[in-house]
């Protein structure tokens, strides 16, 4: 699922860029790039259909016969700056996501890169995102000079960029927890084939190899 927050995405141009990419392209980019790494782990990921659907990828770990509902936010943007909340990734969510939070409820936070090779993927179980959004707007109203006197739905979802202030995380995120969240796929425990974080083999694993 996109982020609202990219709904014009800038051109792009020099040898090797991304045309200008509408938001569905950029959403729909983000889905199979997360099933390609879904699949690379040994876990089968099935793509939803839906233009207002509530989860993207259904997951199936064969291994232990668990079943996850897994939803993905995209932007390609790069890191944002706030003077509440310092530099960060971000993700547009909505005021619901704060109720939501179930064992078998994953988010992937995926940044979509010009090239695939610069894809990043941060995955969140839901308690962590449900207790970020909850926090997040009150903190945000608390910090900011604004004030239109409008509600709103909207809300961020943020993952530090670099070493943050505490003043500026969530008191639960005091642990660190975010620096744990990219290439997190042991979050489908266990991973059937592939340590958590491990993308590529080891430089050296022609060394081992039997002549």
């Amino acid at each position: 699922m996109l982020s609202m927050a990219d709904e014009d995405p800038p051109p792009r141009e020099g040898r090797g860029s991304l045309p200008k990419l509408s938001t569905s392209h950029i959403a729909l980019a983000g889905e199979f790039f997360v099933l390609g790494e879904l699949a690379l782990r040994g876990l089968d990921g099935t793509l939803t259909l839906g233009h207002t659907k509530e989860i993207d990828i259904l997951v199936l770990n064969r291994t232990t016969g668990r079943m996850f509902r897994l939803e993905v936010k995209t932007t390609h943007k790069v890191v944002q700056h706030s003077k509440i909340f310092g530099s960060s990734y971000a993700w547009l969510m909505d005021a619901r996501h704060a109720d939501l939070a179930a064992e078998d409820l994953i988010y992937c936070f995926a940044l979509v890169g010009e090239k695939p090779e610069r894809c990043r993927f941060f995955l969140v179980p839901s308690s962590d995102v449900a207790a970020y959004v909850k926090w997040e707007h009150p903190f945000w109203k608390e910090q900011s000079t604004r004030r239109s006197g409008q509600v709103t739905r909207v809300r961020m979802f943020r993952i530090p960029a670099g070493e943050p202030d505490v003043r500026q995380l969530a008191p639960t995120w005091s642990d660190g927890r975010w620096q744990r969240f990219e290439d997190q796929w042991g979050v489908f425990d266990p991973q059937p084939h592939r340590n958590s974080g491990t993308r590529n083999p080891p430089k050296d694993t022609a060394k081992h190899r039997n002549p």
